[in-house]
């Protein structure tokens, strides 16, 4: 694990390793944080751990505390939209480390027209805290150069929408 990351809930559990599915297990001692019923991005818990999950590589368990997140809302709640850009951009991610680009590219394709679609409704270039225009081009290099060693994307959040 990287030490320098930011942390947004640091009282959160990061894995010792991450996921990687077929290639190792899952780390036993962890677990996503239950549901919350904030809904004000910046004190949500589920939120912001998968945004350290995600700083931390942990693609799938990033994912997973998104998921949690995203299935209970409306098809066309932006929050929906937004995360689930957010889960499909970490399982682009995740199989680029495992050195599947095709199948990362196909999600991503669809992760980012729901990020785009999310600036076109909300013009301000930052939804969530995320800077989306930014977040977008560091995916789409990622995925360009099909290295599984990519150096990790970072979300830092902002203080807009």
């Amino acid at each position: 694990m990287v030490q320098d990351r930011i942390r947004y809930l640091p009282t959160a559990p990061i894995p010792k390793t991450p996921y990687w599915p077929g290639v190792n297990q899952r780390d036993p001692d962890f677990h996503i944080l239950p549901r919350s019923d904030q809904t004000q991005w910046r004190e949500n818990p589920g939120y912001l751990h998968g945004i350290d999950l995600f700083n931390h590589g942990c693609y799938w368990e990033a994912h997973e505390a998104w998921e949690d997140l995203w299935l209970p809302l409306e098809k066309i709640d932006p929050v929906r939209i937004h995360t689930q850009g957010l889960i499909q951009a970490s399982a682009a991610l995740l199989k680029i480390r495992l050195q599947q680009p095709l199948p990362a590219s196909s999600i991503w394709h669809r992760g980012k027209a729901r990020l785009e679609e999310i600036q076109l409704r909300f013009p301000n270039e930052i939804y969530r805290g995320i800077e989306l225009v930014a977040f977008c081009k560091s995916i789409d290099q990622i995925l360009k150069e099909e290295n599984p060693d990519f150096s990790q994307p970072q979300i830092r959040l902002g203080s807009a929408s």
